[in-house]
């Protein structure tokens, strides 16, 4: 038979296990919920046991993106008109990557860094990325179109894509802290996105395998280049389409 003293003790334990739980989704949502949409939230906060955020190491899919010419308008440009139109750019890129299961790490000025596998896992996340970045730069029509609308002017952007091993974890202290990748494989997805010209996706070799069968490539736009920091010379894939959908 339990007793009361029993009963007090089982009561407070399970007391300090929800105040525990409660702890825990509060810290994942303060690190997680400016950077995933609300069903990936809700995912994370159902699998907690699947997600780590201390650390680990995990292939996952990288895309930068980035605007050209962004300096030179924003110094051109009303700040207050330069801002609406970042800002609307950045709307639309925000939605499309949402919908592929792209987790946004940061915002580097107008650059957007996107990491697909993580925290929770995808085996499809280099089909995700893919797909995601020839969705983003067929947005582009209807942006720029909004641009021309507003008088502001059109707006061309850079895509890279890698897919590797990154370190993945919440860094940073108690005041401030973010989930953000770091590694080799990192560096090489940014320098892959500064090899791109306005309105391009280039992919390594490596991602290219991994993304399957539907990628559409432009066989003339393959080319072996030499990033700086990287030790050897990688070759890069002009993606031109996904599936049905085409740039």
């Amino acid at each position: 038979m339990t007793t009361t003293t029993e009963l007090d003790a089982l009561r407070a334990e399970n007391e300090h296990l929800r105040e525990t739980l409660r702890q825990r989704d509060s810290f994942i949502r303060s690190t997680f919920g400016r950077y995933l949409t609300d069903e990936v939230l809700e995912e994370i906060l159902e699998h907690r046991d699947d997600v780590c955020i201390e650390g680990e190491r995990r292939i996952v899919s990288i895309l930068f993106s980035d605007l050209r010419r962004s300096t030179e308008l924003s110094e051109q440009m009303d700040a207050v008109d330069f801002i609406r139109m970042l800002n609307h750019y950045l709307g639309e890129m925000i939605e499309i990557i949402n919908a592929w299961r792209g987790n946004i790490l940061e915002f580097v000025g107008d650059a957007i860094v996107v990491v697909f596998g993580a925290p929770r896992e995808n085996e499809l996340s280099a089909r995700d990325a893919t797909a995601c970045a020839v969705a983003m730069q067929r947005r582009m029509g209807a942006v720029n179109a909004w641009n021309r609308e507003q008088g502001y002017p059109e707006l061309a952007m850079g895509i890279g894509l890698h897919t590797g091993e990154a370190i993945l974890g919440s860094i940073g202290s108690e005041t401030r802290m973010k989930y953000d990748m770091i590694g080799r494989n990192v560096n090489l997805a940014s320098r892959v996105q500064g090899c791109t010209a306005g309105g391009q996706i280039l992919v390594t070799t490596e991602h290219l395998k991994a993304a399957g069968d539907l990628v559409h490539v432009n066989e003339a736009g393959t080319m072996w280049v030499k990033p700086k920091g990287i030790r050897e010379e990688i070759q890069l894939h002009d993606v031109v389409g996904y599936g049905t959908h085409w740039l």
